[in-house]
Order: C-alpha cells, then sequence, then structure tokens
C-alpha cells in the first residue's frame, strides 16, 4: 500500500502542497441541497489508471487537479486526480461540496504556541509548522494578536524584547530586536500595520508598510486597519469617541483611502470596517438604525437596518438574514430560517441558521449555503455548533458526551468528538485539547495531532502525609500534571 500511487502521492501528516496558495473543496457525505443527518466519513476503494487500489476517505480537492485521501491509519495521501479511475473521477467531480467556494489556505503556514520549557523554568512562546516542528529558533517574549494568521500568513507582529514584525523565516522586518513603535495591531487586508506612539493628548497613529516605512505620512489621533482600500480614522483628538466636554459619544470618524484622502466623515455615529467592498453605518447615536455603504461612502441599502454584520463570500448578516452587495435579501422575512449573531462571521460558503419554529421530525438547527441562502443540510439535536464553519470546519460539541469535534460544511462529522476542548480552524490547523483540558494540541484538518504541548512536573516530597498529599494535588494548577510515558 505504501507505494500505491508511489509518482504523485506523498504521504505526510498534512495535506497542504507546496505553492503559493492552495484550493480546497472540502468533502461532505450529506446531499447538498437535500439534507441529511451528520455521519462519519466513510471509506471507500480508490483505484488508479494501472489498477493498483487503497481503501480511504475522500477528504477534498487540493486546488484543480490534486485529490486528498484520509487512510485508516490518519496519514493523509495526496495524489492526482487525473491518476484515479474513471469511476473515482466521476465520483469526485459529482461530490456536493464541489457546490460550495473553496476554501483558500496559505502556503506557509505558521502557528503560534506557548510550551513548557523545562530548562528556562517558564512557560515560552513560539512557531511550529505544518509537521508541528520550531520553525526558527529566534526568542520571542510574547507574540501579539494571533501571529501569522493576523498577518496574511506574511508577518506577525511579536515582542522579542522589542515589538516589531517577523516574517516567515523568522527574520526582523523592524523592531524585535531593536526600540520600534511601542504599539503595532494588524488586522488589514494588505500588508499593513497601525503603529500606536505617545500617550494622552499627545498620542497618535500611523499607517506603516511591513518594513516599517510609512504607508501614510500623515499621522492620525486613532485609526482601524486598512479593508477594501479603505480605513476609518480620528483626525484630531477631539474626534476620539469619549464623553469628555470636547468629545461626543461615538466620535467623528472619517473615511481615507490608500493616499491619505478624505473621503466622508460621520459625526457621532458608530461605523463597522469594510468587508468586501461595503459597511455598516449607524444612522443615529443610540446606534438602533444602520444602512450599508460603498468604499466611496454611497448608500447601497439604506434601510434601516437593526444589525449589519461582515460580508463574506459575497453576503452579510442583516437583521438575521443573509442580504448580498447590492442590498438584495438572499433569505424571506419571516421565512424558515434566522441566523443568530454568534454565527455572523461564519466563513467558507456556509452559514449556521435556525429554524423559526419548530417542525415535527425536525432538528433545530441547519446549514445554508452563504453565497444563496439555499439550505445544505441539517444538525442532529445532540449536537451544538460554536461560531461557525472555518476552513471548511466547525467547531461542534457533542451534548451528550459534551467532547468537541469537527463538521464539514456539508453535515458530515469530518473529525470525531474526542477532544475535552476545541477551537476554530485557521490556516489549516486548530488547537485543542485531548483527553484532559491541560493536554494542550494542535491538529491538521484531518484531525491528526501535529503538536502536543510540554507539560510541567511537579516534584511532591516523599515524606508528605497523605492529607498534605491531596492538599498539594488540590492546590495545584491546572496544566502541571506529569505527561503520560
Amino acid at each position: 500500500m505504501g507505494e500505491w500511487l508511489a509518482t504523485e502521492a506523498s504521504i505526510a501528516s498534512y495535506w497542504l502542497v507546496n505553492r503559493s496558495l492552495s484550493t480546497l473543496y472540502f468533502s461532505g457525505l450529506a446531499v447538498l441541497f437535500t439534507g441529511t443527518s451528520p455521519v462519519l466519513a466513510e471509506l471507500r476503494e480508490f483505484t488508479d489508471v494501472k489498477g493498483r487500489k487503497i481503501t480511504a476517505e475522500f477528504l477534498g480537492l487540493n486546488g484543480e487537479s490534486m485529490v486528498n485521501l484520509r487512510m485508516d491509519g490518519g496519514k493523509m495521501v495526496t495524489v492526482s486526480l487525473a491518476r484515479l479511475s474513471v469511476e473515482d473521477q466521476k465520483y469526485i467531480n459529482a461530490h456536493p461540496a464541489a457546490k460550495l467556494s473553496p476554501v483558500i489556505l496559505p502556503a506557509k503556514p505558521l502557528i503560534a504556541v506557548t510550551d513548557w520549557n523545562e530548562k528556562l523554568q517558564r512557560d515560552e512562546s513560539y512557531f511550529i509548522n505544518k509537521n508541528g516542528q520550531r520553525a526558527f529558533r529566534r526568542s520571542i517574549r510574547k507574540i501579539k494578536e494571533d501571529g501569522f494568521a493576523s498577518g496574511l500568513w506574511d508577518f506577525a507582529i511579536v515582542e522579542g524584547p522589542y515589538p516589531g514584525l517577523l516574517d516567515s523565516e523568522g527574520m526582523a522586518l523592524f523592531g524585535v530586536s531593536r526600540s520600534g513603535p511601542p504599539q503595532l495591531t494588524a488586522g488589514s487586508d494588505a500588508p499593513i500595520v497601525i503603529a500606536r506612539y505617545g500617550t494622552g493628548d499627545d498620542a497618535y497613529v500611523q499607517y506603516l508598510r511591513k518594513d516599517g516605512k510609512p504607508f501614510i505620512n500623515t499621522r492620525f489621533a486613532a485609526g482601524r486597519p486598512f479593508n477594501s482600500e479603505r480605513a476609518w480614522v480620528n483626525l484630531d483628538p477631539g474626534d476620539l469617541p469619549g464623553s469628555g466636554a470636547q468629545r461626543q459619544g461615538n466620535g467623528t470618524w472619517t473615511l481615507i483611502d490608500y493616499q491619505g484622502n478624505l473621503l466622508h466623515a460621520f459625526e457621532d455615529l458608530v461605523v463597522n470596517d469594510f468587508s468586501e467592498g461595503r459597511a455598516g453605518v449607524a444612522l443615529d447615536i443610540r446606534s438602533s438604525e444602520w444602512a450599508i455603504i460603498d468604499t466611496d461612502a454611497e448608500v447601497i441599502a439604506e434601510g434601516p437596518f437593526r444589525r449589519v454584520g461582515k460580508f463574506i463570500n459575497g453576503s452579510a448578516v442583516v437583521d438575521g438574514r443573509l442580504m448580498d452587495r447590492e442590498g438584495n435579501w438572499l433569505m424571506e422575512e419571516k421565512g424558515e430560517w434566522q441566523i443568530e449573531r454568534k454565527y455572523e462571521n461564519s466563513e467558507s460558503d456556509a452559514i449556521v441558521a435556525r429554524r423559526t419554529k419548530r417542525v415535527a421530525g425536525k432538528p433545530r438547527f441547519g446549514i445554508l449555503r452563504r453565497s444563496t441562502g439555499e439550505f445544505i443540510a441539517d444538525i442532529p439535536d445532540e449536537y451544538y455548533v460554536d461560531r461557525g464553519f472555518f476552513d471548511g470546519l466547525a467547531v461542534v460539541r457533542d451534548l451528550k458526551t459534551q467532547n468537541f469535534g469537527y463538521l464539514s460544511r456539508t453535515g458530515e462529522i469530518m473529525i470525531p468528538t474526542e477532544f475535552s476542548r476545541a477551537a476554530p480552524f485557521k490556516g489549516g490547523f486548530a488547537r485543542v485539547s485531548l483527553g484532559q483540558i491541560y493536554e494542550r494540541a494542535v491538529i491538521n484538518l484531518a484531525g491528526e495531532v501535529v503538536w502536543k504541548a510540554r507539560l510541567q512536573e511537579i516534584a511532591i516530597p516523599e515524606e508528605e502525609n497523605d492529607d498534605a498529599l491531596k492538599k498539594t494535588e488540590l492546590d495545584a494548577p491546572e496544566g502541571l500534571e506529569k505527561p503520560a510515558p
């Protein structure tokens, strides 16, 4: 079996091929737009053009030409679609997941972790690569935000000891080992960071490139990340949100472009950051009514709406329903489905919705296609989905066992509910806790553990009596148990 498709396949703990970007269409065994209950992935016998066979699970297309399979032992095999038999190609091309928008993953994901260092006798933060190995040896005092996941997988904000940016090779782009801006913020959809200097009324921000040079020479009292080539700024300290005599409650937010041009100002109104060229803006000082504008500050949908979410896959959740970028509703008013606020940032062209009325024989929650509002699959009542879909999978909790796993966009339990804690995927990886909460680990999209945290050992005096031992155990901080051999 190890030589099957040897010329095309690579067996690895992580399936991402080394390309600038990889596109993955995740699998699901539920029938798209008809809806079936989540089931565990099924094994299938795949055959190559030379008649060689392998039993594996189909996990998805890696771009247009590669196929990802999971073997019995959990290892990943990436093969060429053209090397599979005609029947296998038909099966894959007709798979329901192919109807959903692709998931884009980074070519070189570096994941931030914190681990116990026995030599230093303290926790340390560092980055791991796709194989779970330490990416570089540079000493890092603190990883800001979510590391490379917050920096377009191109850079990370760290302290080491000074705030600064690291590239994916561990080289300082600016700051880090020498003094730089005291505060840095990522979050833009371009390689731009916000640097904050000074304190009080003398504080200001400036937009910097990833090499530390000014992106815009103008200084502002405050600013938010660039998205869709637009950012919101407070021009002067008097524009800042606040309650002082010289500050209005919501502040004055001015829209700027990449050149720093002032495009439009919203006085004493709350504004949302742009996403896919659209942003929600409040119409009153209480933020009880909202409209949607484009990057020229022109109104696209005047509402008034009670709430406007972020635009993802061409739509936003507006008042619990999906609306496209042109202001058209994708769901009926008072229809079968309603989307709760906790799911409105769901990605991967899938979103969790709740039935507005109880229907006999139907579970309360289901999955809709985000870009169209079409129904995909039901979610049985014994499962609870947390936050929605990221990298094509959603954290799901089994309400009977209280364990966590991952659900695919088409209603399939892709990774069994066997974790005591689980976080959403980012860049093809997720942080989880194994059998115990203190057993921290990182898994890939196949559910394979690529990294496990070391645990600090506690030396207990041998002469202590039973009562003292019990007290020590009770008082021991979480996460200090001795790891299993």
